[in-house]
């Protein structure tokens, strides 16, 4: 029986000693790796001398970390496309690898709006009933000027119309991440002041209709998407749009949301 359960252990691999949420997930995505995807526990991310139950070894080979073939599709398309251009970073094995990472969620979530755009406005409709059209589907995309010198980027963002309007919806996806970070050996959180883009975020926050709207877009609205038990994202979210002079242009969209949105939908 100790035999058994030893090996079982190992197939399963470690669990880091943390709680909350993070825990629950990350078992979760060992369950799911081990058990559906039926592969062998990776490599712990920052600790390679260890192996953790939500990471795989071969995902860039097989592509099991995403669940349909549009989404794969659309993994592929997106590193065909990029450039030095394109901002935003993908961390390759995080993506094929990672089970726990948001960059995957995102491509699972909205690999079928890439694929088929006419879907695609259908789903953003039932969030934004003005819409007309979605032109693109982008994946971690960031404008061409590089305004953060940081490479910030839209984890997802919608190119649309409403109307005659061109609009820009950029999503900020969390799965079980902090909402705000602290650079290693730092007190400072990102972004706050004393951090080395402070400065640089706060001219893009004085002059944020200059960056983000015309010449190129009529108008941005921005959403955070996470996890519907996710407390600290979701506090967050409300204490965020009393700051807002429009609060309409900024929403919290759970997966819960998402889905039983889509499932409501009157689809062939």
């Amino acid at each position: 029986m100790t035999h058994k359960r030893t090996t079982l252990q190992e197939r399963f691999g470690q669990i880091p000693k943390e709680s909350g949420l993070t825990r629950k997930m990350r078992v979760h995505q060992g369950w799911w790796r081990t058990n559906v995807l039926n592969e062998e526990p990776g490599l712990h991310p920052i600790i390679p001398t260890q192996n953790v139950c939500n990471t795989m070894i071969n995902g860039e080979t097989n592509g099991k970390n995403f669940l349909t073939s549009n989404a794969i599709n659309a993994v592929r398309e997106t590193l065909a496309k990029r450039t030095k251009k394109n901002m935003g970073i993908i961390e390759e094995d995080r993506l094929f690898n990672n089970l726990l990472s948001s960059q995957p969620l995102c491509f699972n979530f909205f690999g079928e709006l890439y694929a088929d755009l006419d879907f695609g406005l259908l789903v953003l409709k039932t969030f934004y009933p003005d819409l007309t059209k979605l032109i693109s589907v982008n994946f971690e995309f960031a404008p061409t000027i590089n305004y953060t010198n940081d490479r910030s980027a839209f984890d997802i963002a919608f190119e649309v119309k409403a109307a005659n309007k061109k609009g820009l919806i950029g999503f900020e996806c969390k799965y079980t991440d902090t909402f705000s970070f602290k650079p290693s050996k730092s007190t400072i959180f990102y972004g706050d002041e004393g951090n080395k883009n402070y400065n640089a975020y706060l001219g893009i926050y004085n002059k944020s209709k200059d960056c983000f709207t015309k010449p190129y877009f009529d108008f941005v609205r921005t959403e955070l998407f996470c996890y519907q038990d996710d407390c600290s994202a979701t506090a967050t979210v409300k204490t965020f749009k009393t700051m807002l002079s429009n609060p309409n242009n900024f929403q919290l969209i759970t997966y819960n949301d998402f889905i039983s949105k889509v499932q409501q939908l009157d689809l062939t």
